[in-house]
């Protein structure tokens, strides 16, 4: 994890942090350093102390559900969040597995400092609760998706899910990370991508993933794709 000083708000490339104004992100980012995130980087794992916030600007991260040794995701951010929620509102304590998907650059910020500007700023806090709503509505919504939709529609959800967050069709990923990501079988992964391939919604070579269609690609996923792209927009209906 490469790191850097940051000083300049306003251009972070976080949407949320720049979507604060100067004094409120000046104070947030007194207290940060821009990092890159190489993939499947681990953030922190469940137990772990969580000292400081990761806010995606240019990764893409993801939430896990950890059990011994398998995971499944439960939610992904990107530019429109941050990563670490539960350190903001008081958890020490890390609850689940957090770990970058999409390598890139993230702002790293002091978890004890988000404490209190959340103590003290009632524009960070309204903020962070909007997040949080719409956080929680992405973790119930992927829950019904996990349990009740099948692999190839989720699969097309998530590679949808990446290219939003990521503002590109060509996705770093593999299909032993897909697998990963999704809690299944890499030989299920491969008979989706094959199956999406004949669409000619994506095309795989070595490590990476091209979405060929957005428009394929959106008619083979399951019925969480509107919701959660909806979701990913939350801070369009934010005011501060």
């Amino acid at each position: 994890m490469d790191t850097t000083a940051f000083a300049y708000a306003g251009m972070t490339g976080n949407a949320l942090i720049d979507q604060l104004g100067a004094d409120v992100s000046g104070r947030l980012l007194a207290f940060s350093r821009m990092v890159h995130l190489e993939a499947r980087e681990t953030l922190y794992a469940p137990g772990e102390v969580v000292r400081h916030v990761y806010f995606p600007a240019g990764c893409v991260a993801a939430a896990c559900a950890a059990d011994g040794g398998a995971s499944v995701e439960t939610a992904l951010v990107g530019r429109e969040g941050l990563v670490g929620l539960g350190a903001v509102l008081g958890e020490r304590r890390a609850r689940e597995l957090a770990c970058a998907v999409l390598p890139g650059d993230a702002v790293r910020v002091e978890a004890a400092a988000l404490r209190t500007l959340f103590a003290e700023s009632a524009v960070w806090r309204r903020l962070v609760l909007r997040f949080y709503g719409a956080h929680v509505r992405q973790i119930s919504r992927r829950a019904v998706c996990n349990t009740r939709h099948r692999l190839c529609g989720r699969l097309a959800t998530w590679l949808l899910a990446l290219c939003q967050r990521a503002d590109s069709d060509d996705l770093p990923v593999t299909q032993e990370t897909a697998a990963r990501q999704l809690g299944v079988r890499r030989a299920g992964v491969n008979e989706c991508v094959a199956d999406l391939e004949g669409r000619g919604a994506i095309a795989h070579r070595r490590g990476r993933l091209q979405v060929l269609s957005r428009g394929a690609l959106t008619a083979a996923a399951c019925s969480c794709h509107a919701p959660l792209s909806e979701e990913a927009r939350w801070l369009e209906r934010v005011a501060v």
